[in-house]
């Protein structure tokens, strides 16, 4: 399956410049269409820059095939713009979606078609992500998907950086939107967060759409896509966040069933339990909900146990926090606290034990160094280690 390329564009020219320049120097096949749909301007201080970019679309040469121009006939917006671009979906069978503050590798195309073959007719998937993901977007503590036998693993969320989408993929969320709408509340089953988003971003509605059918992204371990993060509709300032190395080099990637993977998150980048069951074989129950981040609202621990990093007394089982990613440390049976098997009624979900639960999990995931003096300490112990010889 060969996808169409779609680009929503609005007015940053700088920034579309540079990722049309990247998709000529990647590895297309001929005859791949690029469509770039451009939102039109509802204020005046947006006018020059829509300028330049109708300008720039127009006057660039796509060498890979047939290129198309289409400007909104009104403002959509950044959300509508985007759901447009999605439905083009319909039009070529599937798509390359990428908003113009990407810049792509020169083997993200063979990326998209290699996974659109292998998981284009996986009913649990909503689409495909182009990028990885190096952070828990609510914490901004690490994220560390479990290795197993893929170049993938599959999350609960979608992205902004890098989207590619089937016909179907895309039909069954429009369906689910016309029907659900784009409101999210603190009662849907996702992060609070999400309800806090403003109108023109759609990762929560995507959230919760996600939620509600029990579908997934799957995204690479090496990213194809990386995001400059320039000022726009959600940055009023720069921020290199969300720079990735790419993956320039690899043409051929392996990709698993989903019900092989081991590496399957949910919403709230936590791994599945039936999934982490299989690795760690040794808990005392089997039926329990996974809150290593302490991120889940109490609402939405309704499981009679929790694994968690949050305070508790009287504990099943207890674990250490050394090894990576959090439940490695399950896995590996590490002795210690700080990790938790306990009933729910034994965890202590106040809002102070999930601050300090969450502060104890910045420690680890700093190697309990900090700052400067923490800094200072580990060269002084690796200059001793170095002088001893080992």
């Amino acid at each position: 399956m060969n996808p169409a390329i779609v680009i929503p564009a609005f007015c940053r020219p700088a920034t579309l410049e540079r990722l049309l320049a990247s998709l000529a120097a990647a590895e297309v096949p001929a005859g791949t269409p690029l469509v770039l749909t451009i939102d039109r301007p509802a204020e005046e201080r947006h006018r020059p820059g829509h300028t330049a970019v109708l300008h720039l679309a127009h006057g660039f040469h796509w060498p890979h095939g047939p290129k198309e121009v289409r400007q909104q006939p009104e403002h959509m917006g950044l959300v509508g713009n985007v759901f447009h671009a999605g439905s083009l979906a319909a039009d070529f069978g599937a798509i390359v979606l990428l908003e113009d503050d990407l810049l792509v590798s020169r083997r993200f195309y063979g990326y998209a078609q290699q996974a659109l073959a292998y998981y284009a007719a996986e009913p649990r998937l909503a689409g495909i992500s182009l990028n990885t993901l190096w952070f828990n977007g609510f914490t901004h503590q690490p994220f560390i998907p479990l290795l197993d036998d893929g170049d993938v693993y599959f999350l609960q969320l979608s992205t902004p950086q890098g989207q590619v989408y089937t016909a179907r993929q895309w039909a069954h969320f429009a369906e689910w939107l016309a029907v659900n709408g784009r409101e999210v509340t603190t009662a849907d089953n996702v992060h609070a967060l999400f309800a806090a988003f403003p109108a023109d971003d759609w990762l929560a509605v995507k959230a919760k759409y996600l939620a509600a059918t029990q579908k997934y992204y799957v995204y690479p371990r090496e990213s194809l896509t990386t995001n400059f993060g320039e000022p726009g509709t959600h940055f009023a300032q720069g921020t290199t966040l969300f720079q990735m190395p790419l993956q320039q080099f690899r043409r051929e990637f392996r990709f698993m069933p989903f019900d092989d993977a081991v590496a399957v998150y949910d919403g709230f980048y936590e791994i599945l339990p039936d999934r982490l069951s299989r690795m760690a074989v040794n808990l005392p129950v089997t039926a329990y909900e996974v809150d290593l981040y302490a991120t889940k609202a109490a609402h939405q621990l309704q499981a009679d146990y929790l694994l968690t990093s949050r305070p508790c007394r009287q504990p099943v089982a207890t674990y250490g926090r050394e090894m990576w990613p959090l439940e490695a440390n399950v896995i590996g049976g590490v002795a210690g606290t700080g990790l938790s098997l306990a009933r729910r009624a034994d965890v202590d979900l106040s809002v102070a034990a999930t601050r300090a639960a969450q502060g104890d999990n910045d420690r680890y995931f700093s190697r309990y160094r900090t700052g400067e003096a923490g800094r200072r300490r580990l060269f002084r112990r690796m200059g001793r280690l170095l002088g001893r010889g080992g």
